[in-house]
């Protein structure tokens, strides 16, 4: 059941946690002080406001799916909590516009996710990625090697999916997964000592935290920026990454950003990427949005993510979510 009072306080520290985060300060008592006045009512928020909106049309469920032999049966290994507390619920039903991206990311097409705001974009791409991981996992063909690109525009939902990968892939350390920005330290010793002070707890088996480390043990699943991994392709170090590289699926979050300048410096980087990663596997695509426009301008969308990525999208690969509306209880109803 949602709780919107627990919601609250989880984006209201979510977003503490990226001020501190942004805004660093290295004196660990000046830190705690900035932050526990960031924590003070009505400094950061205020509320929760309800606001009374659509939901989703449902789809089957993950456990289904597994059941179905559509999914791997190691999704329910992942997690060991309550359903409720897990990131990835596996009894709940999917959205529909979830399953159908699944289904076809599995089928190895390109997609374009652009449904709306609290739609769950991130399940339409991390749920087929895992898929993939697993089945490898199950195989023996999971080598340390790139499987994984997502590419973030700012480093504060870099850090949220950092944070969701840490509770999904607890009890999975066989899946290594890493973020390289400008903040991740090159030593190792370094990075776990930042690791340490910053979030007080130590970092997972299979998340790699530093440069040094990324380079000789590359992770699966590589979380970046589009600045970064154009830095990354042009260092002979941070290069080093890519060695083996056995790319499966390049992510672009929040695609809309990258117009004007910014997008053909992406697009050419698309291009550079795919010819350094000289990669035999089909690389798939997957991009999302909210505001990449409605059904009757998929011609230009499909275009806009041709041009950007440099290969074959289609009309009928474009996921769009389907609300429903409940009833409006009449005030009679009560009388």
């Amino acid at each position: 059941m949602f709780n919107p009072i627990l919601a609250s306080n989880n984006i209201k520290h979510s977003y503490i946690d990226y001020i501190t985060t942004t805004l660093y300060i290295a004196n660990k008592i000046y830190r705690h002080l900035f932050k526990e006045a960031l924590s003070k009512d009505g400094i950061i928020s205020k509320g929760p406001y309800i606001d009374i909106g659509g939901s989703y049309e449902s789809g089957k469920s993950i456990n289904e799916m597994v059941s179905n032999g559509k999914l791997s049966t190691l999704f329910r290994t992942l997690e060991h909590v309550d359903e409720n507390f897990k990131e990835i619920k596996i009894k709940r039903p999917l959205y529909s516009h979830q399953e159908k991206a699944l289904s076809q990311a599995i089928n190895g097409n390109n997609l374009i996710i652009t449904t709306g705001t609290g739609s769950g974009k991130t399940e339409c791409f991390l749920l087929p990625i895992l898929q993939t991981l697993l089945d490898e996992k199950v195989k023996g063909t999971l080598t340390r090697a790139v499987r994984t690109i997502i590419i973030y525009p700012m480093n504060a939902l870099a850090n949220d999916q950092m944070k969701r990968l840490r509770k999904i892939l607890i009890d999975c350390p066989e899946i290594y997964f890493g973020l390289y920005n400008g903040n991740t330290r090159h030593r190792q010793t370094q990075a776990y000592s930042d690791y340490k002070e910053l979030y007080e707890n130590e970092p997972l088996p299979n998340e790699t935290i530093s440069r040094e480390v990324m380079q000789e043990y590359p992770p699966h699943i590589l979380i970046t920026n589009y600045s970064m991994l154009e830095y990354m392709m042009l260092r002979p170090k941070d290069d080093a990454v890519f060695k083996g590289a056995n790319l499966r699926f390049i992510v672009l979050d929040e695609a809309h950003v990258y117009r004007g300048a910014t997008g053909i410096e992406t697009a050419l980087l698309m291009r550079r990427l795919k010819a350094r990663i000289n990669n035999q596997n089909v690389v798939q695509y997957i991009l999302t949005s909210a505001t990449l426009g409605e059904k009757d301008a998929d011609n230009d969308i499909v275009k806009f993510a041709e041009t950007l990525c440099g290969t074959k999208f289609y009309a009928k690969n474009i996921i769009r979510s389907i609300e429903t509306r409940q009833p409006m209880i009449s005030r009679l109803d009560f009388l």
